[in-house]
């Protein structure tokens, strides 16, 4: 078994993970039996913790947590830990298609609007000609939806990459773990958008030195003004809670189902 410390941020235990230890830790889960679960965290994640308790349990029993953000690299270091690496699912997932190559792993895509994910499947193909994608199927769905299920078990992916946003792609993994017959259910959120060429992610030298998220604000300032303007500071403001108040620093409120 990969032995890979944890970092706590917000009573999420984040796990410590480099490229190479969480693409290891990948393929142990997948040989393992039974299906298990991959979740990234960013500072939008760990703040939809204060709102959604389910969440932040389900967070904290999943397989695999990664950080996924430039913030969180800086609270670890702020808390007394340390974060080697921000995994940002879009930089996870070249690596992935060439480990999933080379291992003869089958993908299913589930997320994004109507053609996205085929989309993204027709790209990916391009440039990667014996990665194995098997299904494809839009992310607009009720949670409680019989027929998805069977459909992706009838294919046998061995990873599935669920990318309908916080907290529902998590809801939805929770809720039918226990019948996918799949390896890995791995989230990541608006991935599909950025491998299918919706939309265009941030210069490297923005994103290597944890601007991404300024580069997204610019170019989508109405849907994600809250999310960073707002959200960003309230990470930050729990954050100087945990560590100086010893708690989280939010009031927790019953769960909203979406």
């Amino acid at each position: 078994m990969i032995a890979v410390g944890t970092v706590n941020i917000l009573d999420v235990p984040v796990g410590m993970y480099t490229m190479t230890s969480l693409l290891a830790r990948m393929e142990e889960l997948i040989a393992a039996p039974g299906c298990a679960v991959a979740y990234y965290v960013n500072a939008h994640a760990l703040n939809l913790t204060s709102r959604y308790p389910d969440y932040l349990e389900a967070l904290r029993r999943a397989d695999l947590v990664y950080a996924d953000g430039a913030s969180l690299l800086l609270a670890a270091a702020f808390l007394g830990g340390r974060l080697p690496e921000k995994l940002t699912t879009t930089d996870v997932w070249p690596k992935a298609c060439e480990m999933a190559t080379r291992r003869g792993f089958r993908f299913f895509l589930l997320g994004g609007d109507a053609g996205v994910a085929e989309q993204m499947k027709v790209r990916t193909v391009e440039r990667y000609p014996a990665l194995q994608i098997v299904g494809t199927h839009h992310g607009y769905f009720e949670i409680g939806d019989e027929e998805l299920v069977p459909t992706i078990n009838a294919v046998h992916p061995d990873i599935l990459w669920v990318g309908m946003g916080d907290p529902k792609q998590v809801f939805w993994a929770e809720a039918v773990k226990k019948r996918l017959e799949v390896g890995l259910v791995v989230t990541c959120g608006g991935m599909f958008n950025f491998i299918s060429g919706r939309i265009s992610r941030a210069p490297h030298w923005l994103s290597d030195h944890g601007f991404e998220w300024l580069y997204r604000l610019v170019t989508e300032p109405r849907r994600l003004s809250q999310r960073y303007l707002l959200g960003l500071p309230t990470f930050g403001a729990r954050v100087l809670a945990q560590r100086f108040l010893g708690h989280r620093g939010e009031r927790t409120s019953k769960l909203s189902r979406l």
